[in-house]
């Protein structure tokens, strides 16, 4: 046996350039991910601040990354908050938000007060409070089997009441 300068078998030029060319993508690939993700992020204001222009096929674009990055069950809170602020606002949350945060009802938890249907102002706070999204599923549930807001409310009041102080909700109109 002779020994041999070199690799054994050297791989043809054109398996470098492919793999050049693939390097290249995968970068390119990032940078235009990156440079999406820093457009479409909170545009230098912070995520409680964030704001969204509603149109009829916006959906769920348009949320903030904290929400679009949380569980789905945080996702389907803040959706369900935004598609029926009409009904959250008379659910109280029992959280204690009313004393730290100045909520009014469980709607402020995902929806600031002062919102419209074209310029929806998200709240952060729901989205790390497992109470807030309790309660908003809860009556998106119910909402669903077609309950009243007195049997929403009701169910609410008594499932959440005993964890902490409620918000000054006032109750449904009959």
């Amino acid at each position: 046996m002779s020994r041999q300068d070199g690799p054994a078998n050297p791989l043809p030029p054109a398996v470098y350039v492919v793999g050049a060319a693939i390097v290249v993508l995968v970068i390119g690939l990032g940078i235009v991910y990156l440079l999406g993700s820093a457009n479409s992020a909170s545009n230098g204001m912070p995520p409680a601040e964030q704001t969204m222009t509603n149109t009829a096929d916006s959906g769920a674009t348009g949320m903030p990354d904290y929400v679009m990055s949380a569980s789905e069950d945080v996702r389907m809170a803040y959706q369900f908050a935004m598609e029926h602020p009409d009904i959250m606002m008379w659910m109280p949350c029992y959280c204690g938000c009313g004393q730290h945060s100045g909520h009014k009802s469980a709607k402020n938890c995902f929806i600031k007060e002062g919102s419209t249907a074209t310029n929806v102002q998200f709240d952060e706070h729901g989205s790390s409070c497992q109470i807030c999204v309790g309660i908003a599923l809860d009556t998106k549930a119910m909402t669903a089997e077609g309950r009243s807001l007195g049997e929403i409310r009701t169910f609410i009041d008594e499932t959440y009441g005993d964890i902490g102080p409620g918000t000054d909700t006032p109750l449904p109109p009959a």
